[in-house]
């Protein structure tokens, strides 16, 4: 399972410099050298270095591919409250991936992330509750989770709130109301977006 690089910068000057040279180095290809400053960044504690650590030894970039040294480096990164680290590990009990299948201890972990400010696990955690996966069913809870989502950006959680609200699927419907969410993720560039917006004729429903 091929993982994508984080690229988040570290606000913390303390370890700004190696982290950095780490991420300019994975970027240019030169993984060895981006496994040596993050090495040295997540020992000083950088939880999104132990989480780019993770994901080089589960690809096998800069290093030989170990999954062990990969659910390690994600444990640390999770252990220090790395969101993103989270949500990887949480996918990874969900699909029993290099874990053991372990639903509760997946949700757990979306939610923990998900209060930290995560708007993936917020998604997910909609989704989730929206067609029963791991969860019961709950539209209600659904679209508490959606909004936490959209309210940071997630154009999913968007064009999802939106489709309930043209649906009414756990709400009233209310046209309005799926304007305003998926014109969000439309002016973002979501296709999927736009083609609602058109077949839907929502620019007739926006308030001025």
């Amino acid at each position: 399972m091929k993982k994508i690089l984080f690229s988040i910068t570290c606000a913390s000057l303390l370890f700004a410099n190696n982290y950095d040279l780490g991420l300019e180095s994975y970027k240019k290809h030169e993984f060895k050298k981006a496994h040596e400053y993050f090495l040295k960044s997540a020992d000083n504690g950088n939880s999104q270095a132990a989480h780019n650590l993770s994901i080089m030894y589960n690809n096998g970039e800069g290093v030989v591919k170990n999954n062990d040294e990969s659910l390690s480096w994600l444990k640390k990164a999770v252990d220090s409250k790395n969101t993103n680290a989270m949500v990887q590990l949480a996918n990874n009990y969900m699909q029993g991936f290099l874990v053991q299948k372990d639903y509760k201890r997946a949700v757990a972990l979306y939610t923990e992330s998900a209060l930290l400010g995560n708007s993936e696990a917020s998604y997910i955690l909609g989704y989730m509750n929206t067609v029963g996966l791991a969860l019961p069913m709950n539209n209600k809870e659904a679209i508490s989770w959606y909004e936490k989502s959209s309210d940071l950006g997630n154009t999913k959680a968007q064009i999802n709130l939106g489709f309930m609200y043209l649906s009414a699927q756990g709400v009233k419907k209310d046209l309005e109301k799926a304007a305003f969410y998926i014109k969000k993720a439309k002016d973002n560039g979501n296709m999927k977006a736009q083609s609602l917006w058109d077949e839907f004729k929502l620019e007739e429903y926006i308030k001025e």
